[in-house]
């Protein structure tokens, strides 16, 4: 478990996910963070996922980045001697899916090596509930849950990272080495990162970290994903600043964090891109919806969900260089985080004055009534 984007997200796939069953690779991360991190961070689990915190400033608001441990896959209905039912979790393209091949896995995987192997039948109507045909059986007495497509892991080659589930094992790789770069530098910030379940079936690690509590207002949330390219956002160009998604336009206090930082690193040689990205929703949504100070950044992904715009099912692919870039945006955007008037930092200042204001009211000045009646 070399340092390093790369080898972080080959190792967090050395084991596959799906939504709701991402303990395996939950358990990867938890690894990983002790032996790079250790005491110099907390780590809180809830039913939404982990809490990684890093406090280099003591009290104050915290720069948290945002991403999701599963991927689209398949839940197993039900086993037959010849094959499977299987209900599809998340969007995978289903006009390229009958025929594909899929790999079945246990609750709890401890490799890549599946239980069994099949194909997906013909295409059903409502692209939800596939037929699976055994071409390799399960062993009496496995017990399957869930599948996914059989693409491979991680492969990296002439620039490109290809796998399976970029999206968005990615966005927690970016998320975590950047705490283990800013960590080791003992930077005087405090960063946070979330990671995810099941956002692939609605945000709902998002919505349930949103509701639960355990997140502070004055913080900022930055989504970190992998997102089909456009024009505008391409491979090879520098991770891009999302300046919104489908669904909602983002903060822009938080957006001007990110243009100082993509400033400054352009003029160190490292490419960044900005755009609105209206290909699908990201968890800064969420975060926005629930009253949360909110934006994100994306990787540029070819064959989005495994084949999204392409002719066959295939990995998702997305350039090294770029997701290089992104973790280099989110460690300058942490550094520069302290010093800026962020709703966190905004709201603070606005209590000390209505405190101090409080505190030297006289006693007549602190009662308030309504001189007359309302009619």
């Amino acid at each position: 478990m070399r340092p390093g984007v790369i080898p972080l997200f080959r190792h967090l796939t050395a084991v596959p996910t799906a939504p709701f069953r991402e303990q395996a690779v939950a358990a990867k991360a938890r690894a990983w963070i002790s032996r790079h991190l250790g005491r110099r961070v907390s780590v809180r689990r809830n039913r939404a996922g982990l809490i990684v915190s890093y406090r280099g400033a003591g009290k104050g608001p915290a720069l948290a980045v945002a991403a999701h441990l599963d991927h689209p896959a398949f839940r197993v209905e039900s086993l037959t001697q010849d094959g499977a039912v299987v209900r599809m979790q998340g969007r995978l393209p289903p006009h390229l899916l009958p025929g594909v091949p899929v790999e079945f896995f246990p609750a709890l995987p401890a490799g890549n090596a599946p239980l069994a192997r099949g194909v997906l039948g013909k295409r059903p109507k409502d692209d939800a509930v596939w037929s699976v045909r055994w071409t390799q059986a399960p062993r009496p007495g496995a017990k399957p849950v869930f599948a996914t497509l059989a693409l491979v892991p991680c492969e990296v080659k002439g620039g490109w990272l290809s796998s399976r589930s970029i999206d968005d094992l990615i966005g927690a790789a970016i998320g975590l080495e950047s705490l283990r770069r800013l960590a080791a530098a003992r930077a005087k910030v405090n960063f946070t990162v979330l990671l995810n379940r099941a956002e692939e079936v609605g945000l709902v690690g998002a919505v349930d970290m949103a509701r639960s509590g355990v997140l502070s207002p004055d913080d900022s949330y930055l989504s970190i994903e992998s997102s089909r390219e456009l024009p505008g956002s391409r491979p090879g160009r520098g991770p891009t600043i999302r300046v919104g998604d489908r669904a909602s336009a983002f903060d822009p206090n938080l957006l001007a964090l990110l243009d100082e930082a993509a400033a400054g690193l352009r003029r160190r040689g490292t490419r960044v891109q900005r755009l609105r990205l209206t290909g699908g929703t990201c968890e800064g949504t969420a975060y926005l919806a629930f009253g949360f100070e909110a934006a994100g950044l994306a990787v540029p992904l070819v064959n989005y969900h495994n084949g999204w715009g392409a002719r066959k099912i295939a990995p998702e692919r997305v350039r090294v260089s770029d997701v290089e870039g992104a973790a280099r945006l989110v460690v300058e955007a942490a550094k520069l985080f302290p010093s800026k008037t962020l709703r966190g930092a905004t709201r603070a200042r606005l209590g000390r004055l209505h405190d101090g204001s409080v505190r030297s009211l006289t006693s007549a000045e602190s009662s308030w009534t309504l001189a007359g009646t309302l009619n």
